[in-house]
């Protein structure tokens, strides 16, 4: 039996060029840990693209208990189809597709729905034109999955006729979306032939509309189908099932009776469930809205159901507090074939790690790295924390005396200021304003950063300004650019997890430059936080090239001046070729002809900022 795993194992590595180990405790994938970082940013939608090595997983592991009683040419097919649906998944789109949905007030998973069934019929054809015999086997295999559900809602329905129509099971096509599913019959040749992104977009233009009015349709079955289980006596659950009771009991009698007789709202009679949706309409607001959550935990409880046949059984997922959908990552590990080659970063580090991390938030290997690089700015970090703090002195928590009124006397001065007349003799509780600046650094990481080593000294600049701001208490937070906007630090995160990002941000280099998409994005994140917490800040930009995307010229000089106008807006440019930076932010602009300047480039401007700080206060 072992080596009957080990020979399907190396036909398949064979097929697909990566790993494939059997295992008795389930299904995953494992990426590169260099760049596991990169990877996870890109499945939760931070980036729109990562180089393809990066996408790739080193290795994946199968279920052996899923496929133990299965034909051998079923095992390989269900294994080939998941290896390759991990292979052509766009982790950023699923995130995306989610985030839309949400915004047009659905629940994120009635995307994944849709797509997961698109997207796993896509993956079949593809593995068709290489291997037309297994046909047979696939086919099979979608109609294991269509027995098992059962009693889904239209959207479902919809989303399933999409399969049965490459099944050419046309007469199985639920009667609710008959119509609409072959009417898109074009629609679904045409999407399982383009890439991804485009197939996204068709989806998105072609599709959602018929899929919308399937959703919102649903839901009002949702609501019957709730109040059909609360007349029955189902699911009485606290809160829930007392909010329930009461939308049921506004009801008029008759109607309270005739809806516990049926099993679900697709038995009723049309015109009974218009009745019954006109007269929750007429409740109060707060019970429509009541009933609208409720009914959002439900349909997102029976989307999660319908997704275990179709999302990827190679990545697990998890649900978040909003409902959506995201995948959890994990590094390869090299292991034995009896265990999984993928690790979790809690479970499976060794001991130094967790050491490493706990107290650096860095692992072994990350932490060589990071300490590479600190040996040439950590004299700078000593010296500017002394410069900073003799510039922005701490006074002590105390008693002062001086007052006319308090409730403290200060016995020591009574016999000065009650001769005198003044009657100064109070003392209070002084708790000093801690002197506190917001920094927000942009740091351009486009393709034009591998010239002049500008990479490795913009990193080095990066960890002398994070390092010195961390131990002075000062927060701030850490922005990387180039045609796209990723957030390295956030204000609110823990220093020591951003460490990682920052080492391996001379991975992340690619891309064209579009300053104005990053100044927006990060001038709102800043001057949120500012507000909230009431403190001045300050945004610093560090660029080396002419925008490639957004504005440009006058335009973009127009809204840096804007931006200037509600806090102090730094350029920093560095590199002997022609540089930007000067012409877009004018007087504010710095440029360093040497990059091996850019430590005292970013020295003088956060002193220069502290100065300015003290002299308004």
């Amino acid at each position: 039996m072992r080596e009957k795993w080990k020979t399907i194992s190396s036909l398949l590595e064979n097929e697909f060029d990566l790993i494939v180990q059997a295992s008795y405790e389930g299904w995953g994938a494992g990426y590169d840990p260099k760049f596991l970082p990169l990877v996870e940013m890109w499945a939760r939608g931070e980036l729109d693209e990562v180089p393809p090595n990066v996408k790739r997983p080193v290795g994946v592991v199968f279920g052996i208990p899923d496929l133990v009683r299965k034909s051998e040419d079923y095992i390989i097919n269900a294994i080939r189809h998941e290896i390759s649906y991990l292979l052509s998944t766009e982790l950023s789109l699923w995130r995306l597709g989610q985030r839309e949905f949400f915004r047009f007030g659905y629940q994120p998973t009635a995307f994944l729905v849709l797509y997961s069934v698109l997207e796993s019929v896509k993956t079949d054809e593809r593995i068709l034109k290489e291997h037309p015999e297994s046909i047979h086997v696939l086919r099979r295999r979608y109609q294991e999955i269509l027995s098992e559900l059962k009693g889904f809602y239209p959207y479902h329905e919809f989303a399933l006729g999409f399969l049965r129509l490459w099944l050419s099971k046309h007469e199985e096509i639920d009667q609710s979306v008959r119509k609409q599913v072959i009417s898109l019959e074009d629609f679904l040749k045409e999407y399982i032939t383009v890439n991804g992104v485009q197939a996204y977009s068709m989806l998105m233009e072609i599709a959602f509309g018929k899929y919308r009015v399937l959703i919102e349709e649903s839901a009002e079955l949702n609501y019957i189908d709730m109040l059909i289980d609360e007349a029955q006596g189902k699911k009485k659950e606290g809160h829930k099932g007392r909010i329930m009771t009461d939308i049921l009991k506004k009801l008029p009698e008759e109607d309270q009776k005739v809806i516990s007789t049926y099993q679900s709202a697709g038995d009723m009679p049309q015109d009974l469930k218009k009745n019954i949706l006109k007269k929750l309409r007429s409740l109060p607001d707060w019970m429509r809205d009541y009933i609208k959550q409720m009914s959002y935990i439900s349909l997102l409880e029976k989307d999660l159901e319908f997704l275990g046949h179709f999302l990827p059984k190679t990545l697990q997922t998890e649900v978040e507090h909003r409902g959506f959908v995201s995948f959890i990552l994990k590094g390869w590990e090299d292991s034995s074939s009896e265990g999984p080659g993928f690790s979790q970063k809690d479970t499976q580090e060794s001991e130094k790690d967790k050491k490493y991390k706990k107290e650096y938030g860095l692992n072994q290997e990350e932490f060589k790295k990071y300490q590479s690089l600190m040996r040439s700015i950590a004299p700078f970090v000593e010296s500017m924390k002394r410069k900073f703090s003799a510039l922005i002195p701490q006074t002590e928590e105390g008693w002062y005396w001086g007052y006319l009124h308090g409730r403290r006397i200060d016995y020591k001065k009574m016999h000065v200021e009650i001769p005198t007349g003044r009657g100064r003799i109070y003392q209070r509780r002084i708790i000093p304003e801690k002197k506190q600046l917001a920094f927000k650094l942009l740091l351009d990481i486009s393709s034009s950063m591998r010239k002049e080593d500008k990479i490795e000294s913009a990193i080095r600049s990066l960890l002398l300004f994070s390092e010195t701001l961390h131990d002075m208490n000062m927060p701030f937070s850490i922005t990387a650019f180039s045609d796209r906007v990723l957030s390295i630090k956030s204000f609110e995160e823990d220093y020591k997890t951003a460490r990682a990002k920052i080492v391996e941000l001379k991975n992340m280099l690619g891309g064209g430059t579009n300053i104005e998409k990053a100044l927006l994005v990060s001038s709102e994140d800043l001057e949120i936080f500012c507000k909230k917490h009431r403190m001045k800040g300050v945004m610093i930009v560090f660029s080396d090239g002419e925008p490639t995307k957004g504005l440009k010229g006058d335009a973009l000089k127009d809204l840096i001046r804007q931006l200037k106008s509600r806090f102090p807006l730094i350029g920093v440019g560095a590199g002997e070729l022609r540089n930007f930076v000067e012409e877009y932010f004018e007087k504010t602009g710095i440029r360093v002809k040497d990059v091996s300047m850019l430590p005292s480039a970013f020295l003088f401007v956060m002193e220069n900022q502290f100065r300015r700080l003290l002299s308004a206060s």
